[in-house]
């Protein structure tokens, strides 16, 4: 993600100024690429020097850094998932509430084109009230972060925290806190490789299938993705690209979107935070406590193998 987040902020124009890795040599080829000056420690980092930090590290190792650069900017931008466990985001809020720092998270469904348009959609009342959702994010195991730490369970939060976090977020986003989570998940030797979890709303039911376990050739190696929201009017179905369909009745629509990369649409409004000293509220620490609670409420229901009520 560094280098996806390097690339953009490359096009956005915005200056890098550091680089901070351990490896030398990754440290190297970043510099190199995007012009940038090279640090082993965010520590040794000035004040002045620094507007905001982007953090791609592995999420065990989020905590400590973000507390380190929110001495040193006044914003920062974390992949997700922000922690691991809810001691660490009591931690956070305490960081977040000395109100020196702003901090986003990378939740980044909420800045792509299809489920942005699906929640307008819905909230402008196209398919009537929501009663169902279903939401499937897989692909094959993810081989390429550094070390193999994406398979480390103590280091990644496994596929709950790292895949299926982005169907947990969009859902929270799109209705608030659920009332039940039942979550059932397949492991191999290593981590969690499937899950299945039911999301239970007072008026709503929502699925949400994630996997890391699918075929080397499935999908050309590709990530797939979709999204049916289904309501008592109607019923809106996302699966990727720059289009999705509304159905009404006996009426079909497709509607067309713009296109625009959800990875730039969040750096993007990141920046222009910064610039004009506007707080991140669409994708702040805080917005995502919900997405928090529930994906903890998940890890219990598979470790019990019952249904966990949110309070």
């Amino acid at each position: 993600m560094g280098q996806v987040h390097g690339e953009i902020y490359e096009k956005m124009k915005a200056e890098i100024a550091y680089v901070v890795e351990r490896d030398p040599a990754k440290a190297q080829a970043f510099s190199e690429r995007f012009s940038c000056r090279i640090s082993d420690s965010f520590e040794k980092l000035s004040e002045q020097e620094i507007d905001a930090a982007d953090i791609c590290l592995p999420t065990n190792l989020h905590l400590e850094a973000i507390r380190t650069a929110a001495k040193k900017c006044r914003a920062i931008f974390c992949e997700k998932p922000i922690c691991l466990n809810a001691e660490e985001y009591l931690q956070l809020k305490k960081i977040g509430d000395e109100g020196t720092c702003a901090i986003m998270v990378g939740q980044v469904l909420r800045f792509w084109n299809g489920y942005v348009k699906s929640k307008e959609l819905v909230e402008e009342g196209a398919v009537g009230i929501p009663r169902m959702v279903n939401c499937l994010r897989r692909q094959k195991m993810p081989d390429w972060s550094k070390g193999n730490w994406l398979m480390d369970p103590e280091k990644s939060g496994g596929l709950l925290m790292d895949l299926s976090i982005h169907d947990i977020d969009y859902l929270y986003w799109l209705f608030g806190k659920p009332q039940k989570v039942y979550s059932q998940v397949v492991r191999n030797e290593r981590t969690t490789v499937h899950n299945i979890m039911m999301i239970s709303y007072k008026e709503c039911c929502a699925n949400v299938i994630g996997s890391w376990g699918m075929p080397e050739a499935f999908g050309d190696g590709e990530l797939e993705a979709s999204l049916e929201i289904i309501g008592d009017q109607g019923m809106i179905t996302y699966k990727g690209g720059d289009w999705l369909e509304v159905i009404q009745g006996n009426k079909k629509e497709t509607i067309k979107l713009e296109h625009t990369d959800g990875y730039e649409e969040e750096l993007r409004y990141f920046v222009r935070s910064v610039e004009e000293g506007r707080y991140p509220q669409r994708a702040d620490l805080y917005s995502v406590e919900g997405t928090m609670d529930i994906l903890w409420a998940a890890q219990e229901s598979s470790g019990k193998g019952q249904a966990v009520t949110i309070i």
